[in-house]
């Protein structure tokens, strides 16, 4: 994308007298109201204004100089990704901080701050230039930037999410010392690199989170608990770290202590997440199994914010906490995690795409390619020609017209059909030549990734908008976080299939109680390095929880759900329905306006016939 700026002037001073003068010139030169002229006169610095052409931004400047006026100008990124314009040297810096945080293995924290007045007419003094008065009230490690008169970005270094939790209140209070007036505070925020890798990305998170979180007549701090009593304040201030910032034990539960935590007595947990922000009560809540009573009836109390009808205190709570050393886990959880990005930096020899899928995905994403491109690619190994050939000519695609080439392939299924299908049989050779520690036998893997891509695909049927986002490569890609950790972390790995196999727990959860990432995450973030498409890297990244995705929500819920339907043992997927959350059924029922819990069953039933039927195209993969 080509770069396009705009040039911005600032008025900062009036070197003479002529006050009405400058007031009358800038009326007329920047179409302002009176109370707005004499305003950005007595507020200064000010944005005087804004322009992408040179030679209007000249004929301002020196129409200024000649009333003696003070005035700086600033070349802005003009940016279609962005909703508002930025310094070109803001940008640089924010990158370069980015990066450093990637190096270092740590979170970092954007926020973006909107400020407006009570009342729409009313003029705010400006946010601008004061980028000093406003790093006063943060960390020497926290970085301000002023967008303009009324928003600014805060990026918080080495602060996770539950560091927001402090940076919020520090925000409101510093912006209000400055404006010294009744205002509207609006924040939106995203964790890097948890919600993105790039600037742009982030930005794009912020705006969907955008919250006000104060007002001329309340205050509101979603995370300050000031206000709650003794006890609950306990309940919330259980692990403080180097800032005094307490971090909730319903966000951080996963593993064994989530499975504990939800088998308290029900008013007890719900004394306990009711001083929670509605917004993370629900994703506690998401979490849980489609199957679990507990689902629908803290539904309820979510949607109704019941009240607690008997106080039993935390005691309870902070006794199993103790119990389950959770504290302890945390320390370990976060080196673990730092330990993590690391490797993920490095992304050493498992995580090097095959050539031809690389090829395939590049061609086939370039808007000017045809058919005939892909077919050549394609055609270059012969192999995954013959193989894709087949595959084509299957009783899975039922066509009684045999198909005798890739490009009458993909005249008939669409080329998005035919990229998806060689992206994946070029995939099978990362699942060998490597025991993974014996962990966990390749071919059983690739084969369960296969049988989920088959399912996928039959789920996509009557909607072919997930299918051309990808269901099928989506599906192979969706487990390659485990290949990742497998080969990087197999005494670790070791230990989590033991305890989910002896405590019945899902692996992914199991897998964000050590590593404080999952292996769908993980996947995801090899995927972007790979540059996927966003609807791959967001479908493999949060096929566990759909719900946490920003933009793909729906390919996302639909893989977690070809996952839970693949196993060739039916008892075995009946019996793991933590597989299927809350957070699948909710964006299934979205996305299909007929699904039900009956769905569930029928989908069982055609799935275990579909791979029945199809045993014979498993040979073409491995």
């Amino acid at each position: 994308m080509m770069e396009k700026f705009v040039y911005r002037i600032i008025f900062k001073k009036l070197y003479s007298n002529n006050t009405d003068v400058f007031v009358q010139h800038i009326i007329s030169e920047f179409d302002f109201s009176k109370k707005k002229a004499e305003h950005i006169l007595n507020s200064s610095p000010a944005v005087l204004c804004e322009s992408s052409s040179k030679n209007i931004i000249k004929s301002a400047l020196k129409n200024l100089k000649n009333l003696n006026a003070s005035v700086s100008v600033h070349k802005m990124i003009k940016d279609e990704r962005l909703p508002f314009y930025i310094d070109q040297f803001q940008l640089k810096w924010i990158s370069k901080i980015l990066n450093m945080t990637l190096r270092a293995g740590v979170d970092t924290a954007l926020l973006y701050v909107l400020v407006q007045p009570e009342n729409k007419g009313d003029e705010l003094i400006p946010l601008t230039g004061r980028e000093s008065e406003l790093e006063k009230g943060f960390r020497e490690s926290d970085s301000v930037y002023v967008i303009d008169d009324n928003q600014l970005l805060i990026l918080g270094f080495t602060t996770d999410e539950n560091g927001i939790e402090t940076l919020i209140p520090k925000i409101i209070k510093t912006v209000k010392s400055i404006v010294r007036q009744e205002v509207i505070i609006k924040i939106g925020e995203a964790i890097f690199p948890r919600d993105g890798y790039s600037f742009y990305e982030l930005t794009h998170v912020i705006q969907k989170r955008l919250i006000v979180y104060a007002t001329p007549k309340k205050e509101l701090e979603p995370f300050c608990l000031k206000k709650e009593a003794p006890e609950k304040l306990k309940f919330n201030n259980i692990f403080p770290d180097s800032d005094g910032n307490y971090d909730n034990i319903f966000n951080n539960a996963r593993g064994l202590f989530f499975r504990e935590l939800i088998t308290i007595d029900m008013e007890l947990l719900w004394e306990g997440l009711r001083t929670l922000p509605i917004a993370k009560q629900k994703i506690f809540c998401s979490r849980l199994s489609y199957t679990s009573p507990l689902t629908k009836i803290l539904s309820g109390k979510i949607k109704s914010q019941a009240i607690v009808e008997k106080r039993m205190g935390m005691r309870k709570i902070d006794g199993l906490v103790s119990t389950m050393e959770v504290e302890k886990k945390l320390i370990e959880r976060k080196k673990n995690q730092t330990a993590v990005n690391v490797k993920l930096q490095r992304l050493e020899s498992l995580s090097t795409i095959p050539s031809i899928a690389l090829r395939v995905y590049e061609v086939a994403m370039d808007p000017k390619s045809e058919i005939e491109d892909i077919q050549q690619i394609i055609q270059l190994d012969q192999v995954m020609t013959l193989k894709l050939l087949k595959l084509v000519n299957s009783s899975f695609y039922g066509y009684s017209q045999k198909i005798n080439s890739v490009k009458e392939a993909a005249i008939i299924l669409g080329t998005d059909e035919i990229m998806n299908m060689a992206f994946g049989l070029s995939l099978s050779e990362s699942f060998q030549g490597n025991s993974f520690g014996g962990l966990i036998e390749p071919r059983a893997l690739w084969k369960h990734s296969v049988e989920t891509a088959l399912i996928g695909k039959y789920l996509c049927r009557e909607n072919k908008k997930f299918a051309d986002q990808g269901i099928f490569a989506a599906c192979i890609l969706h487990d390659f976080g485990k290949l990742f950790l497998m080969e990087n972390f197999p005494n670790e790995y070791r230990k989590i299939i033991e305890l989910s196999k002896e405590r019945q727990l899902p692996i992914y959860d199991l897998e964000e109680e050590l590593f404080g990432y999952n292996h769908g995450v993980i996947g995801g973030i090899i995927a972007k390095k790979w540059n996927l498409p966003e609807s791959l890297v967001q479908a493999i990244s949060f096929h566990h929880h759909p719900s946490f995705s920003e933009s793909h929500a729906g390919l996302a819920a639909i893989l977690g759900f070809a996952n839970f339907l693949c196993s060739s043992d039916e008892r075995q997927r009946l019996s793991k329905p933590s597989l299927l959350l809350k957070s699948h059924l909710d964006t299934l029922h979205s996305i299909f306006d007929d699904f039900t819990i009956k769905s569930i069953d029928e989908a069982v039933e055609n799935s275990t016939i579909l791979l029945k039927e199809n045993r014979d195209i498993f040979s073409l993969f491995l």
